[in-house]
């Protein structure tokens, strides 16, 4: 019977566009196209496709099989499928002038986490985000320490820990604010340093008194770690976890230094990391946010043409408008791609009668007017 459902649910992930062969390790090669303003953005899409339509579901029970439409997203993300490698196999520019280009890849069954091969594509999906670890800690810096070698083991990019090292010196307010919690201190900070994404968190540590380790002259340490992932473009947490370490030793400052390094270290097995990771394959399956500020939007006619325009756009997933007051049209949009493509794709188009043109993109945030 579970075969049977394991066969069912392949198929509904592997459509006709798709063909799948045995390899080694339980590899299958998956054909996926995709479509876009340019050829690395059309490559980029078909990337998605294959990591989402190629992806090997583990089936633990019937009752998931039969809830699969209901949490497609959540099978998809603690799935052990991801993109090994790929080839182009075809590539054409379309008369509206988009890009199609279709590539063979193959798709590992193995755990996401496990396969670093797979993260590296995934990472490579999210265009190599570049990752900040801020976490504040008196008497060192052992948790965060911690953090950076499990990231670096992921194949992470990280910003430069000396160079985070210089900043905790600093007296500096908005430091304080983002390691106590701040999402948009930790962004603003984040983005000053050319990162994408930024872990923030703060390290409390104590020792304790142990009756069985009295007459052996040991200390116990103590230390809880919180910590928090921001997306530097939008300030939006994407990850929160809490983890505590101890750990013993004849010297209390040794001791409790132990207990804040054990501490990072749960913190990451502690599906942090996973976390991170289902919000990663989130945007690459579904699209990232895009915050879109229209100006000299005149009246109710015209936002409503430019919410029509959003949502006709190439790419585009979904389109939420915030407020429109005072000339100005506030929307979210969630967009598969590139902001900078996603502002190719509308930057002179029409509505109500005038042109729309971007005048300034921060991040995910873009502002645009009609002229």
């Amino acid at each position: 019977m579970m075969r049977l459902l394991l066969a069912l649910l392949l198929c509904f992930l592997l459509t006709p566009c798709l063909y799948a062969s045995s390899g080694a390790g339980g590899d299958i090669s998956v054909d996926a196209e995709g479509y876009g303003a340019s050829k690395d953005d059309a490559q980029l899409q078909a990337k998605r496709e294959a990591i989402e339509k190629g992806i090997g579901t583990v089936l633990i029970s019937q009752t998931e099989v039969n809830n699969f439409m209901l949490q497609k997203d959540l099978v998809i993300t603690q799935s052990f499928g991801a993109v090994r490698r790929f080839s182009v196999k075809e590539e054409e520019q379309l008369a509206d002038g988009t890009w199609r280009v279709r590539i063979e890849a193959v798709v590992s069954l193995d755990s996401i986490r496990a396969d670093l091969v797979a993260l590296k594509i995934l990472l490579e999906s999210m265009d190599k985000p570049r990752m900040m670890v801020l976490i504040q800690e008196e008497d060192g810096n052992y948790a965060e320490s911690a953090v950076v070698d499990y990231l670096r083991g992921k194949g992470f990019d990280l910003v430069d820990p000396a160079q985070t090292a210089a900043l905790m010196q600093k007296s500096d307010q908005l430091i304080e604010q983002a390691t106590q919690g701040d999402p948009v201190a930790a962004a603003k900070i984040g983005a000053a340093n050319g990162a994408e994404y930024v872990l923030v968190g703060k390290v409390g540590k104590s020792q304790a008194e142990n009756p069985l380790l009295k007459s052996s002259g040991m200390i116990s340490g103590q230390a809880s770690l919180t910590a928090k992932v921001v997306n530097c473009s939008n300030a939006r947490i994407i990850a929160s976890k809490s983890a505590n370490g101890a750990a013993v030793h004849i010297s209390p400052d040794v001791a409790r230094s132990k207990a804040a390094e054990k501490a990072g270290q749960k913190l990451m097995d502690d599906k942090l990391f996973e976390e991170i990771l289902a919000s990663f394959q989130d945007t690459v399956n579904n699209g990232a946010t895009v915050e879109v500020t229209i100006r000299n939007v005149i009246d109710y006619q015209a936002q409503k043409s430019a919410n029509r325009l959003l949502e006709e756009t190439s790419g585009v997933t979904s389109v939420s408008r915030r407020g429109f007051f005072g000339g100005e049209a506030i929307y979210t949009v969630v967009f598969r791609g590139q902001v900078d493509t996603f502002c190719d794709a509308v930057d002179g188009k029409q509505v109500a009668g005038k042109k729309l043109s971007v005048t300034s993109v921060a991040g995910s945030n873009v502002v645009m007017q009609l002229q």
